[in-house]
């Protein structure tokens, strides 16, 4: 149990946490904008937490200045990498804390104060025209700002029609700071809890993924950065017989209403059948009296569901094969079935059990019943489980694959590299050879460099150990579009950037 008051706030486990961009489930840097601008920028305390969430706003991320956003100069001065500077000297003793850049709403009322003689009701009068996004009333402010501004003296009226416009711009989405600063404290002890209580942060995060937009997106992306974090989480397990996801001696196992097409309804109905056939689900030893006794009992898809994520895999029959019983159970008839739980011991196997039921029949039903047993000694099909059925159907039915990925299926000997690897190891091959599959792909325009008006891809793959991003730039998307589509397998070549924090993809081909 974590006491808040406790909390050490300088805790370097916490930061580089946070400095590495590990931000999945951590308060307002979750986002994929918050996980690289949290790299980006490294904060090492609360007050650069509070500016990095409040410049991943949109004043901070729309206002530009010099060809760069608010939020780059921010990050670039933080780091050493462009010297900071304040436009006017008047401005040093408010904008010294964020490096010189206009963060907060109250920096702005400061400014208006100590450049235009400001009262604290005209101040105030500014903040609420900037939340109302009132043209007409900014445009009365601003002349009363360059008004008093010549007044005071400090800046000239040219200065003072920059600094407005900076205002104007900067704070229209900004926070006022003992907002950022309170979200900066959640935000750091959800990072806390990651850092320090991974397991129990996982499964807590995981729960509350149905409460989601994307509920299945949210889960998969929580799993896999999971699995980056070397925390392990199995499939639905029967005999565990949680209904949500839960933390069973060390190990995180989905519940039985993760499951598509399993839900409370189901649960309290195999509960209920549980508790009326006083059934200690942890021993049974044989397929038939889950398929007779469980399954039957309620409706197929959740059957067919649980049965396809391999909630019963620990009775090592394949999936296939038991959808197969299951499918052929469903052919009987009622009476033939309490015939079966009445008078046949069910623990025989399937074909020898509709043997047995055979001299309770008549003509049309030993007919039918024989062409079961037909199909039971000779199935039409294969039914051995295979990496791509399982991967894809415990996508469809979990949100992400579990047991394998469908890069096990493929051939990937030329493969140097996976995903956790990529993430991770700093001494990489130069050129990185990596098999995964595409998860969610985001094409855009670009606005400037050598190609501008061309698209490029930012896109996230995954392979089994993890998920990684990387980039499709305008002259390798322009080549390999016709591989670049979500949940197509390909086998990429990659480059990183020289500061190693982007990964880029020189060629790929089919897998």
């Amino acid at each position: 149990m974590i006491n808040f008051e406790d909390i050490n706030l300088n805790c370097q486990k916490t930061w580089h946490l946070i400095g590495e961009g590990n931000t999945k489930g951590v308060f307002q840097l979750e986002s994929r904008l918050g996980q690289s601008m949290s790299k980006k920028l490294k904060p090492q305390n609360i007050e650069q937490l509070a500016a990095l969430i409040s410049i991943l706003r949109p004043g901070c991320l729309e206002a530009v200045r010099d060809g760069k956003t608010v939020s780059n100069h921010y990050i670039d001065k933080k780091n050493n990498a462009e010297s900071v500077d304040y436009f006017h000297i008047a401005l040093e003793p408010i904008l010294s804390e964020t490096f010189g850049e206009m963060v907060y709403q109250e920096q702005a009322m400061q400014i208006c104060q100590r450049i235009a003689d400001f009262d604290l009701s005209e101040a105030d009068m500014l903040r609420k025209a900037i939340g109302k996004k009132n043209p007409a009333e900014m445009s009365r402010i601003k002349s009363i700002f360059i008004e008093k501004s010549k007044t005071s003296g400090i800046v000239n009226e040219n200065e003072a029609e920059q600094i407005f416009g900076w205002i104007e711009k900067s704070q229209r989405y900004s926070f006022n700071k003992s907002h950022a600063i309170s979200y900066a404290f959640n935000a750091y002890v959800s990072a806390y809890a990651k850092a320090h209580h991974t397991i129990e942060f996982f499964t807590s995060y995981l729960r509350f993924a149905k409460d989601k937009i994307d509920p299945m997106k949210e889960i998969n992306e929580l799993v896999n950065n999971a699995i980056e974090s070397n925390i392990k989480i199995y499939r639905p397990d029967f005999r565990k017989n949680n209904a949500d996801f839960e933390l069973i001696d060390d190990t995180i196992y989905f519940g039985l209403t993760n499951i598509k097409g399993v839900g409370k309804s189901v649960y309290e109905k195999i509960q209920k059948i549980i508790t009326e056939n006083q059934i200690d689900i942890s021993t049974i030893d044989h397929i038939n009296i889950i398929l007779f006794i469980i399954l039957d009992k309620i409706n197929s898809t959740g059957a067919k569901n649980l049965i396809s994520v391999g909630a019963f895999d620990y009775m090592k029959i394949s999936r296939k094969k038991l959808l197969f019983y299951l499918d052929i159970i469903s052919n009987l008839s009622s009476r033939e079935k309490n015939i079966i739980l009445e008078n046949i011991d069910i623990e025989n196997n399937l074909d020898e059990i509709l043997e047995k039921l055979l001299p309770n029949l008549n003509k049309n039903r030993k007919t039918k019943i024989s062409s079961l047993i037909s199909a039971l000694k000779n199935p039409a099909y294969n039914l051995e489980d295979d990496y791509e059925w399982i991967s894809t159907t415990e996508k469809r039915l979990l949100g992400v694959p579990i047991t394998c990925s469908v890069i096990d299926g493929r051939n990937t000997e030329s493969a140097n590299c996976d995903c956790q690897r990529l993430n991770k190891d700093k001494l990489l091959p130069k050129h990185i050879i990596l098999a995964a599959e595409i998860h969610t792909i985001n094409i855009v325009k670009t606005k400037k460099g050598k190609n501008p008006g061309k698209e490029m891809a930012f896109i996230k793959i995954n392979d089994g150990t993890g998920s990684s991003d990387i980039i499709a730039f305008p002259a390798e998307f322009e080549d390999f579009k016709h591989l670049l589509y979500e949940e197509n397998t390909v086998m990429f070549s990659l480059e990183q950037s020289k500061n190693k924090d982007s990964t880029f993809i020189k060629k790929c081909w089919q897998i």
